[in-house]
């Protein structure tokens, strides 16, 4: 592993999901967000993580950290590993449910391969005042 390329980053995003078309290996991010909204904490949502490697040949161990830019701490951590071709463009996505906010405030999502850091992306959670406010029926 110490011989392999050290990959560069051209795109890393959090979107709602990944969808991985069947046969073409496309690619679709749905909606793309850099902020979570939520009425109360600690929160649990869904979401995707995208990046797109370049300059990438062989074998790699990827880790995905999720950390709370308040106090460093690790709230969830992912792995997964990947052959890459020489001279092919690396795609990672990944689908995660149940990801838990603890509080308002800013997290990152720091990729590495093989345990040399890559690339960060952040996200804002921020707390909604009040809640839905239904429409009142009206008294005849």
């Amino acid at each position: 592993m110490p011989n392999e390329a050290i990959p560069s980053v051209v795109a890393m995003l959090v979107c709602d999901q990944v969808i991985i078309e069947q046969g073409t290996g496309k690619k679709s991010l749905i909606g793309v967000f850099e902020r979570v909204n939520a009425f109360s904490f600690p929160t649990q949502t869904r979401l995707a993580i995208y990046a797109k490697l370049v300059d990438a040949s062989g074998h790699y161990k990827f880790r995905i950290r999720l950390v709370n830019l308040k106090d460093e701490s690790v709230l969830a951590e992912l792995q997964a590993e990947a052959n890459i071709d020489q001279g092919s463009v690396g795609e990672f996505a990944i689908n995660i449910a149940g990801i838990v906010l603890p509080t308002a405030g800013k997290y990152e999502f720091q990729l590495y391969a093989n345990e040399v850091y890559l690339h960060r992306v952040t996200m804002t959670a921020a707390a909604m005042p009040g809640g839905l406010q239904w429409p009142q029926q009206q008294q005849k």
